[in-house]
C-alpha cells in the first residue's frame, strides 16, 4: 500500500468514527444540562453511572447479560445494511426466537442439554423464515423495507403475546398480571459461566474469586459470532459479493453474482442471528418467555445504534452494545441522586437521532453516485 492509499485509508477511518464520536458528546452534553435542571452535579451523576455498570464483577455481569441480546441485534444490522438491505425487523424476528425457544424448553420432555440444543436450532430457523419472508415481500412486490419490517414488528409481538395471554400462560402463576410461560426447569437454561468457573476452581482446590460473575453461556457464544461475523466480511468472498449485491446487484450480475439468491443468504444470516438473540435471553436471563420481554427492552432498536456507532463493524458493534447496555444498567442508580431514568433513555435517543442523520446521508450519496453512473 503506497502512502496516498495509506492517507486515503485513514481519513475513511477518521470520517467514519467522528459522527459517532460527535452524536456520543453532544447526547452526553444534552444529557448534563437535564441533570444541571436536575439539581444534581453532571460529574457525579455521570462517575455513578459509570460505576454502577462497570464498577465490579457484579455489575459488570448485569452489564454483560443486557448486552448480550443486544449484540446478535447488532450483528444481524451489520449483516443485513452492509449488503444494502436496511431490513428493521430484527426485533420480530428476536420475539418469535425467545417465544419458541421457550416453550421448547419448558413443555419437551427431554433431557436438558437436548432441550436447549433444539431450542437455539428452532430459534435459528424461525428467526431465518421471519427474515425472508419480508425478502420475498421485496423481491416480489417491492415492498419498503422500512414498512414491512416495521409492521412485521408488530405483527411477531402480537401474535406471541395472544399466545402467552390465551394458550400457554403459566399454569402456576399467583400473580394475575403475570402474562408469561411457565419458568423453564435449571436443566434446560443456558447455565452461569460464573458457577462452571466455581466449580472447576472448587474441584481443584483453587480459591474463586468470580462468583459473581454471573454470565450465561450466551454472552460468550455472541462474543464467538462477533468474530465469526468479521472473519466472513473481511477475510472472505461473501462479504465482498454481500455488499456488492446490495449496493449495485446490475454490475454483480455482470460480475456473475447471484443477487437474488445473495439477498436470500444475507437475509437468513440475519434472520439466524436476532432469533439467536432472543433465544439468549430467554433462555439465559428471563428463563422463560414474558409477553413484551423484547418489545419493550428495545434491544433490536439498541442493537441497530450500535452498529451505526461501529459502521457496521462487528467487533464495534459489540463494543458499543456494551457501552449501551452499561448506559441503561448504570442509569437506573442515579434515581438515588434524584434524577430520572428517562435522562438515560434520552441520552439513547439523541444518539440514535443523530445517527440517522449518518444513514441519511449515506443513502443520499448512494443515490447520487447511482444517478451519476
Amino acid at each position: 500500500m503506497n502512502e496516498s492509499n495509506k492517507r486515503r485509508a485513514l481519513l475513511n477511518i477518521v470520517d467514519s468514527m467522528t459522527q459517532p464520536l460527535i452524536a456520543v458528546v453532544i447526547s452526553l452534553l444534552l444529557g448534563a444540562v437535564v441533570i444541571v435542571c436536575c439539581g444534581s452535579n453532571p460529574i457525579d451523576a455521570y462517575g455513578t453511572m459509570i460505576s454502577h455498570a462497570f464498577g465490579n464483577i457484579a455489575y459488570l455481569s448485569m452489564t454483560f447479560k443486557r448486552a448480550t441480546p443486544i449484540i446478535m441485534g447488532g450483528l444481524a444490522v451489520c449483516v443485513a445494511w452492509r449488503a444494502g438491505h436496511e431490513s428493521m425487523g430484527g426485533e420480530g424476528q428476536m420475539i418469535f426466537g425467545a417465544f419458541f425457544s421457550a416453550l421448547i424448553c419448558y413443555y419437551l420432555p427431554l433431557p436438558g442439554f437436548v432441550r436447549i440444543i433444539l431450542a437455539i436450532i428452532v430459534a435459528c430457523v424461525v428467526g431465518a423464515l421471519y427474515s425472508v419472508l419480508a425478502g420475498w415481500l421485496y423481491d416480489r412486490f417491492k415492498i419498503s423495507w422500512v414498512i414491512s419490517t416495521l409492521m412485521m414488528n408488530y405483527i411477531a409481538n402480537y401474535i406471541c403475546s395472544y399466545f402467552t395471554n390465551y394458550v400457554v400462560i403459566d399454569p402456576e402463576t399467583l400473580d394475575r398480571n403475570a402474562v408469561q410461560t411457565g419458568k423453564i426447569a435449571a436443566e434446560a437454561q443456558l447455565g452461569s459461566i460464573g458457577k462452571w468457573l466455581n466449580s472447576i476452581f472448587t474441584n481443584l482446590g483453587i480459591e474463586n474469586k468470580l462468583q459473581m460473575f454471573d454470565v450465561h453461556w450466551g454472552f460468550l457464544i455472541a462474543i464467538v459470532l462477533v468474530f465469526v461475523c468479521y472473519f466472513l466480511f473481511k477475510k472472505t468472498s461473501f462479504g465482498y459479493k454481500s455488499r456488492l449485491s446490495g449496493l449495485n446487484p446490475n454490475f454483480a450480475l455482470y460480475g456473475g453474482i447471484n443477487a437474488r439468491r445473495m439477498l436470500y443468504i444475507v437475509l437468513i444470516l440475519s434472520g439466524v442471528l436476532a432469533g439467536l438473540g432472543g433465544c439468549f435471553e430467554a433462555l439465559g436471563a428471563k428463563y422463560r418467555y414474558i409477553d413484551q420481554m423484547i418489545f419493550t427492552t428495545g434491544y433490536a432498536w439498541s442493537g441497530m445504534v450500535a452498529a451505526l456507532l461501529a459502521n457496521m463493524n462487528p467487533i464495534g458493534t459489540a463494543v458499543a452494545s456494551i457501552l449501551l447496555a452499561g448506559l441503561a444498567i448504570g442509569g437506573s442508580s442515579m434515581q438515588t441522586m434524584g434524577i430520572p431514568v428517562e435522562v438515560c433513555n434520552m441520552i439513547q435517543g439523541i444518539i440514535t437521532l443523530l445517527m440517522s442523520v449518518r444513514l441519511i446521508r449515506i443513502n443520499f450519496s448512494e443515490k447520487k453516485g447511482g444517478k451519476a453512473k
